[in-house]
């Protein structure tokens, strides 16, 4: 059988006003133990490789030594559940229990604390007026919302991605940041996923992007490498 093991050239961060932190899911929904319900999937891959420590070392790095960082947030308002096109099987799980609901695009009822607020222990990160919170995904990917806009108006080059889906939300925003002509690092251990009768979803994410990016590092290694770059 033969093994992929072709290795692309090392990359190597360049201007720091080139590279964006670009995160998924900074959510209640997915890091919040207590009122999550999506966290019950990917709790043993949360805390296996600390991801939620990860997170927030990527986060205060990037905070203290001035990187960009763009969040897309995952939420749902009552008008989208006027569409009919059947979803795929975490889409209709994702749909019955309620996932990250949103009263309306200009109304914050109900949102502080909820599943779709932000996880309050990175609310300093987020909302500290620097961070981009861009328009919410509707699926997976970055398709729907301006992810790609805002890295575009900041010239940014290279992005390093996280986040508590890796091999769905996460893997599908960075398919499209690559084919947005982007070069793109992964980090390895500031990830989690879900299991299914097929295999382990962290496994999958890391059999594609060893694949598809141009590097996957860990956080300690992602951090070297940034305050190097600064």
């Amino acid at each position: 059988m033969f093994t992929f093991t072709h290795r692309n050239p090392e990359m190597k961060l360049g201007e720091k006003k080139r590279v964006a932190l670009v995160l998924a899911d900074m959510q209640n929904e997915f890091l919040e133990e207590k009122t999550g319900t999506y966290y019950a999937l990917i709790e043993d891959a949360l805390k296996k490789r600390d991801v939620i420590g990860n997170l927030e070392k990527l986060l205060k790095t990037a905070q203290e030594l001035g990187y960009f960082i763009i969040h897309s947030p995952h939420w749902y308002y009552p008008t989208d559940r006027q569409w009919t096109v059947p979803p795929g099987a975490i889409g209709h799980y994702l749909g019955g229990i309620g996932f990250c609901g949103r009263k309306d695009p200009v109304d914050l009822e109900g949102f502080q604390g909820s599943r779709a607020d932000y996880y309050e222990p990175f609310k300093k990160y987020l909302m500290d007026g620097h961070t981009c919170n861009t328009s919410p995904h509707k699926v997976f990917g970055c398709e729907s919302n301006d992810v790609i806009k805002q890295l575009r108006m900041r010239r940014v080059e290279q992005v390093i991605m996280a986040g508590p889906v890796a091999n769905i939300c996460l893997e599908s925003h960075m398919r499209d940041v690559i084919e947005g002509g982007f070069e793109v690092a992964m980090v390895r251990d500031a990830v989690a996923a879900g299991v299914n009768e097929e295999g382990d979803g962290y496994a999958a994410a890391m059999v594609n992007y060893r694949f598809m990016a141009n590097a996957v590092w860990t956080t300690e290694e992602t951090v070297q490498r940034m305050k190097a770059a600064a």
